[in-house]
């Protein structure tokens, strides 16, 4: 199928949505995906992406508290892991325990001290 023009939607009169068929939207999100698999692997023959080991993604999927996950992976105690994001060792341990939920800011210094994304801890 292709998309010679998308229905516009007008906002306060100013174009602001395009409607296109679904069919035509997947494609779009599979090249996309291809895309960004494609740049995962540029990164990694370049040697600048990680490498997870199977244990620690086997732990994320089987739905072990991210946040423990990666903590034990670095090597960092729960107190290590509150100096550096500036809060308690007693709320880490209740974010890992699912007591709390961290707030953006909390979440943004926790992946910071993890090295990892923000997507990866929620």
């Amino acid at each position: 199928m292709k998309i010679r023009k998308p229905q516009v939607l007008e906002v306060e009169g100013k174009p602001r949505l395009a409607v296109i068929p679904l069919a035509a939207w997947q494609r779009i999100i599979e090249r996309l995906e291809e895309a960004e698999d494609a740049l995962a692997v540029r990164r990694w023959r370049a040697g600048r992406s990680e490498t997870i080991p199977a244990e620690i993604v086997n732990r994320l999927l089987d739905g072990e508290n991210k946040i423990k996950v990666w903590r034990s992976h670095r090597g960092l105690t729960q107190q290590a892991l509150a100096d550096a994001c500036g809060v308690s060792k007693p709320y880490i341990s209740q974010l890992e325990t699912s007591a709390r939920v961290a707030s953006q800011t909390v979440l943004r210094k926790l992946a910071g001290a993890l090295r990892v994304d923000m997507d990866d801890l929620v």
